[in-house]
């Protein structure tokens, strides 16, 4: 298997017939990295699939690339009557409709181990990383492992989400609207990855973490230490993907590197 650098791992491995066969360089905003490839259709309204020379194809966010390629494929779906195709050229399906009004949620399976990560909870409306709307709270329950939010919109919920995994956290709610959106299942390997955003408040979360993290086929060792936001991973052909939802499920948030 060609490994890509664990830095491409936002993409993922689907198929959809091309709607323009015609190879171009696709410009990765970040950093202005160019990659050769087809456009092969539209995963969603937000997401973008190319194949490469090898016959691969992956599925890129659109505000991962540059302004040139997102205008690029606005003008392709346009010559499509504005549908996106999704599959073998079905219909996404409709998404639940985000509530307008005051919402109440309830993530479960949070890693909460202490008083310290109950005190982080509530501290995350002063988060820098992840701006909360006002009126928006958030209920700890180190006993049941959930934050319960309370929000003045669906849409304030969602940004009260963002916010817990800034922070660190991870739950999965019981609003099907209004969740942490699920990691797509890839294929990318590495031999380094670093975890950003990561809460180790104690001692506790530490453990959990390294469990969590050395679970994954091809780990060898993690850096997690007391007070850390950023650990390193290190091992041999270790799937990025499984790592991050190991985390998750040990209810961890954070990104990688």
């Amino acid at each position: 298997m060609k490994k890509l650098p664990a830095s491409l791992a936002l993409i993922a491995m689907f198929f959809n017939p091309s709607l323009d066969a015609q190879v171009r360089d696709w410009t990765r905003a970040a950093d202005g990295k160019k990659i050769p490839a087809e456009f092969a259709g539209m995963k969603d309204e937000s997401t973008v699939k190319i194949k490469l020379a090898n016959g691969q194809i992956y599925e890129v966010p659109l505000s991962g690339l540059s302004p040139e390629d997102n205008a690029f494929v606005k003008e392709l779906v346009a010559k499509e009557g504005g549908a996106m195709k999704t599959g073998a050229g079905s219909a996404a399906t409709p998404a639940p409709t985000v509530p307008e009004g005051a919402i109440t949620i309830t993530l479960s399976g949070v890693h909460l181990c202490c008083k310290d990560c109950e005190e982080a909870v509530l501290k995350i409306p002063a988060n820098e990383k992840a701006p909360i709307p006002a009126g928006v709270t958030f209920t700890p329950d180190r006993k049941a492992g959930t934050i319960v939010i309370a929000a003045p919109s669906g849409k304030d919920a969602q940004a009260a989400l963002r916010g817990v995994m800034a922070a660190g956290f991870y739950g999965k709610s019981d609003n099907e609207a209004v969740k942490i959106a699920d990691l797509k299942p890839d294929e990318f390997t590495a031999s380094t990855m670093v975890l950003r955003d990561v809460h180790l408040c104690c001692g506790g979360c530490v453990k959990a973490l390294a469990k969590a993290v050395e679970s994954v086929d091809g780990v060898k060792s993690q850096g997690a230490k007391t007070g850390s936001t950023r650990v390193t991973v290190t091992g041999e052909d270790f799937k990025t993907y499984e790592v991050m939802q190991a985390l998750r499920e040990a209810g961890f948030g954070g990104s990688f590197q």
